[in-house]
């Protein structure tokens, strides 16, 4: 890698859950474990993922080193702002996920 080239990273967005969200959460994990920089956001549906035991791919995920973050908006439109969180998964919004998509090297999937 040349220094002028920033190290490239991935910003997952999962907007589904269910069958499909648990399978790109594997995805997700696999590319952690191979040392990539990874960072998921939980919008929409998908933020069903981020509830306490709901996931059995989001502790994976967050094991191989990737990052968790929850959208706040979905979380308060659902109600769902004071139910428990999986551990390490954080609240942040769209500001940071606009931040994150224009910094340097960064590839982005939205499923």
């Amino acid at each position: 890698m040349r220094e002028d080239h920033p190290a490239e990273r991935y910003l997952l967005v999962e907007t589904q859950s269910g069958t499909t969200a648990e399978r790109f959460l594997a995805d997700a994990a696999a590319l952690a474990g191979a040392g990539e920089r990874v960072r998921l956001f939980l919008a929409s549906d998908g933020v069903a993922l981020g509830i306490r035991g709901a996931s059995a791919g989001l502790p994976r995920f967050l094991g191989a080193g990737g990052q968790a973050w929850i959208d706040e908006f979905t979380l308060a439109h659902r109600a769902l702002h004071a139910a428990p969180l999986a551990p390490g998964v954080r609240t942040t919004g769209m500001g940071d996920v606009a931040d994150w998509l224009l910094e340097p090297g960064t590839r982005v999937v939205w499923h």
